[in-house]
C-alpha cells in the first residue's frame, strides 16, 4: 500500500497509514547508534517517536501499532498475527487507546516488522512519546442506531492531518484525542482527552461539542468545554491552534506536570483561551487549514461487492482459537480450553454479545479479550 500524507480520506482499507522511507530511516538511525554515533538519549528520543519503546529486560523492544479509530481490515489483522508469530510471543495486546504492542522483539526484527505492518498500511508513526498518540473513536461509529452521525470520516480525516505534521511529535508531552457520535452514550470517554469531539448538529450542519484539557492519572481532570457547537470543517484549524499552544507555553522540563491540563491550570482558563484565540486567528492569517472534503457530505465508504462467504462453526471457530503457539519469556495468555458447542451456550451468549444495527440484516458482535491479549492464531 502506497502511504499517503495529505489529510482526504477515502476509507482506511483504500490508503495507507504508513511510510516505507520512514522505516528506512528508522534501519539507518538503528545503525548509528550501534556505531556510537548517536547517545542513548539521541536514540531514545527518535525511537520513541516511532513508536518503539524500551523494556525493563536487556535489548528487547516494544512496538506499538496506531489502529486509527480502532478499525482493522482483514490483510491488516494478517499483518498483526504475522508479527505476533514471527517476531513477538505469538500474541499482541490492544490497549484502551485502540493500539496493538507487541513486546520482547529483538531491536533489528523492529525494522521487519515495520515492513510487515506497512504492507497493510498500518504505522507506528508517533505511537508513544511526546506526540499527538492515536485518535481514538468510538467503537459502535457507523453503525449505531442512535448515533448523532458517523464520526469515522472526520477522525480519519483529523488522523491523516496530524500524523507527521511538525507539531506531532515535539510536544512537552503526550497529547490525546477522541471522537464520539452516539447521543445516549460516550463510549469514548471524550472528556478524559486533551481534545474531545462529540458529534452535535445544528439544524442540518454537522459539527461537535469539544472539551479541551481533559486527562487521567495524576489530577484526573475533565475537560473543560471550549465550543458548544465546533463546525466540523473548522476541526483541522482548532486542533492546530491548540497544539500551538501547547508547543509554545507548555513545560517542556517538568514530566510530571506537563500535560495540556496542567498548562490551562497554570494559565487560568482565561489566560489560555486567549492564547487560543491569538493562535487561531495568526493560523487563519497565514491560510488557515482546508478541510478535506465538503463538511456535510464525508465520502461514504460502501460495502465490499464480493458474496459474504459463510461464517465458520462454532467447533471451527474453537479449533481456530486453541491452536495458538504462544511462548514467553514475561506472562502469556494461556490457550483458550476446547469446549463443547451447545445451542444453549450461543443462545446465551447472542443475547448479551450481538445487537441490531443501522443497516438491515447485519449486527454488531461484542467480544472479550481476557488482559487484552489476541493470539496469531485468533487474529487470523
Amino acid at each position: 500500500m502506497a502511504a499517503v500524507d495529505d489529510p482526504k480520506t477515502l476509507g482506511r482499507t483504500r490508503l495507507s497509514f504508513a511510510n516505507e522511507a520512514e522505516i528506512d530511516e528508522f534501519a539507518a538511525t538503528l545503525d548509528k547508534f550501534e556505531k556510537g554515533e548517536l547517545t542513548a538519549d539521541q536514540w531514545r528520543g527518535y525511537r520513541l517517536v516511532r513508536g518503539n519503546y524500551g523494556q525493563r529486560q536487556d535489548v528487547v523492544q516494544m512496538i506499538r501499532v496506531k489502529i486509527p479509530q480502532g478499525v482493522l481490515d482483514a490483510p491488516q489483522l494478517q499483518a498483526l498475527a504475522d508479527v505476533a508469530d514471527t517476531w513477538s510471543r505469538g500474541f499482541g495486546h490492544i490497549t484502551t487507546r485502540q493500539n496493538v504492542q507487541f513486546h520482547f522483539l529483538q531491536p533489528h526484527d523492529v525494522e521487519l516488522s515495520m515492513r510487515r505492518l506497512a504492507e497493510a498500511g498500518l504505522t507506528t508513526r508517533e505511537a508513544c512519546g511526546s506526540a499527538v498518540r492515536n485518535i481514538t473513536g468510538c467503537p459502535y461509529a457507523g453503525v449505531a442506531a442512535d448515533e448523532v452521525f458517523d464520526v469515522t470520516p472526520y477522525a480519519e480525516t483529523l488522523t491523516r492531518y496530524l500524523l507527521r505534521h511538525p507539531l506531532s511529535s515535539s510536544l512537552p508531552r503526550k497529547f490525546k484525542i477522541a471522537f464520539e457520535g452516539c447521543a445516549s452514550e460516550d463510549h469514548s470517554l471524550t472528556p478524559i482527552n486533551d481534545l474531545g469531539f462529540r458529534a452535535r448538529l445544528r439544524g442540518r450542519e454537522r459539527g461537535f461539542r469539544l472539551t479541551v484539557g481533559g486527562g487521567t492519572s495524576t489530577v484526573a481532570t475533565s475537560g473543560t468545554e471550549l465550543y458548544e457547537f465546533l463546525p466540523a470543517g473548522e476541526i483541522f484549524e482548532v486542533a492546530e491552534a491548540v497544539l500551538r499552544v501547547f508547543h509554545r507555553l507548555g513545560d517542556f522540563k517538568h514530566k510530571q506536570r506537563n500535560r495540556m491540563k496542567f498548562l490551562i491550570r497554570e494559565l487560568g482558563w482565561d489566560g489560555w483561551r486567549a492564547e487560543f484565540e491569538r493562535e487561531l486567528q495568526a493560523f487563519r492569517e497565514e491560510g488557515g487549514a482546508p478541510f478535506a472534503f465538503p463538511p456535510d457530505q464525508p465520502p461514504v465508504e460502501t460495502a465490499p461487492d464480493w458474496p459474504r462467504p459463510l461464517p465458520p462453526s462454532s467447533t471451527e471457530c474453537a479449533a481456530r482459537a486453541t491452536a495458538a503457539q504462544v511462548r514467553g519469556p514475561g506472562l502469556v495468555p494461556e490457550a483458550p480450553p476446547r469446549f463443547a458447542p451447545a445451542v444453549r451456550y450461543d443462545l446465551h451468549w447472542a443475547s448479551t454479545n450481538v445487537r441490531p444495527q443501522r443497516q438491515p440484516g447485519f449486527s454488531t458482535v461484542t467480544v472479550t479479550l481476557p488482559l487484552g491479549d489476541l493470539t496469531g492464531a485468533q487474529l487470523r
